[in-house]
């Protein structure tokens, strides 16, 4: 028994996908679409930082006419750009796969078909950040898809505002994802408990993500570096 894996109907379609996945069936074409978002992944990541966002901490060293340091230093912030990419791949697709799997009992391989549409989700939320930084010609720290900017009229402190902006709508989306395939493999007296878990997980996420965000560490590794 074999199942053709197509991402939008695996997604929009989820019991055939859970189903071929329960009774063991060959998936065909998975690997590829895992390699097309992994290639999406480093794309976006790329484009991100070769227009410039998160990179303005070194625009000092060009407008100091220190255009070889400020070359080098790019290019050390472009490198560890893509290694943040591979990271978040395999933070999302490997590492939450398997606390989701551990906590709820089930099989790592199948939370990891779910957990690319999750990276999917998530590049998708990046590029329609990026395509609309680019068209207006700036960018901000705040993601318009979350509170955090309606939070940053009330405070400045950015370990709020910047674990407010890892919950956006997308990471509702991604919440309804995991939710909706995971409950399929688990009894109904344990989807209470599923959505609990998968919440949680994202709001511990967004804690460690505003915690790390709140301090400029590629910056800082850029100018050890440079």
């Amino acid at each position: 028994m074999f199942y053709d894996y197509a991402f939008f109907k695996s997604l929009f379609n989820p019991s055939s996908l859970t189903t071929a996945l329960a009774r063991e069936a060959e998936i065909r074409g998975y690997k590829r679409r895992v390699a097309f978002v992994v290639f999406f992944t480093l794309l976006i990541f790329a484009l991100q930082n070769i227009w410039g966002m998160g990179t303005a901490g070194l625009s000092h060293l060009f407008a100091t006419n220190e255009a070889n340091t400020y070359f080098v230093a790019r290019m050390i912030s472009f490198a560890i750009t893509i290694v943040w990419a591979i990271l978040f791949f395999v933070f999302h697709y490997y590492l939450i796969a398997f606390v989701l799997a551990t906590f709820n009992e089930l099989p790592k391989q199948w939370v990891r078909k779910v957990q690319l549409f999750v990276v999917a989700i998530f590049m998708t939320e990046k590029a329609i950040l990026l395509a609309v930084f680019y068209s207006v010609g700036f960018t901000t720290n705040l993601n318009f898809f979350s509170l955090a900017p309606l939070v940053a009229k009330v405070t400045s402190e950015p370990i709020i505002l910047f674990t407010l902006n890892q919950l956006s709508v997308f990471s509702v989306l991604a919440i309804i994802v995991q939710y909706t395939f995971l409950k399929r493999w688990m009894e109904q007296s344990a989807h209470k408990g599923l959505l609990a878990k998968i919440i949680a997980i994202h709001i511990v996420l967004a804690i460690i993500i505003g915690l790390m965000s709140s301090m400029p560490l590629q910056q800082w590794i850029v100018r050890g570096l440079v």
